[in-house]
């Protein structure tokens, strides 16, 4: 009885090794440097527009040639600017960070998280700042980019989507003809 027992732990033994032998192991994917991280974010560039906060919201995305994506974005009421704000996406301490401007002003920024190049999308995550903790950027569309603010590191439940349409890049500074 007592070989029968032992045959019976070793073959389910042997059924375990052949078994991890035959499953491959996933390989942890090696992450993109974050230089060609902020480098295929090129889907960001143009100019996007669309109702936000009570009027058109305006934004203008650089492409990231030179190591950076600028931005400005601009809220107009009534034919008026009610708010403005300023983003740099760069590569800073070995990871890609969006600093945003305000009204001009310097505030918290905000770590790449996630991004899938393929997917047009870009996650960006400070859990230790009020609202908002993370920002997505996507582009469901060609002529689409939507921009997600949202708080899922607090506890406010707050959301905001803007929702805006590519523009012809009327608004875009103008390089000066060669003669």
């Amino acid at each position: 009885m007592k070989l029968v027992r032992v045959s019976a732990a070793a073959a389910a033994v042997v059924v375990a090794v052949v078994a991890a032998i035959a499953v491959p192991v996933p390989v942890p994917v090696q992450a993109e440097d974050p230089v060609t991280q902020l480098g295929s974010m090129k889907w960001l560039a143009g100019t996007w527009r669309g109702p936000a906060w009570g009027g058109e919201f305006t934004a203008y995305y650089s492409t990231p040639e030179g190591g950076r994506i600028l931005s400005h974005s601009e809220l107009r009421k009534g034919g008026k600017l009610a708010f403005h704000e300023f983003e740099v996406f760069q590569v800073k301490a070995g990871a890609v960070v969006l600093n945003p401007y305000p009204g001009g002003q310097a505030a918290a920024g905000f770590t790449l998280a996630s991004l899938d190049a393929k997917a047009r999308r870009a996650v960006f995550e400070n859990p230790k700042k009020d609202f908002p903790t993370r920002i997505v950027y996507e582009r469901p569309a060609d002529d689409r980019l939507v921009i997600t603010l949202s708080d899922p590191h607090g506890k406010s439940g707050e959301e905001e989507v803007f929702d805006l349409k590519r523009v012809a890049d009327a608004g875009a500074p103008k390089r000066p003809a060669r003669r």
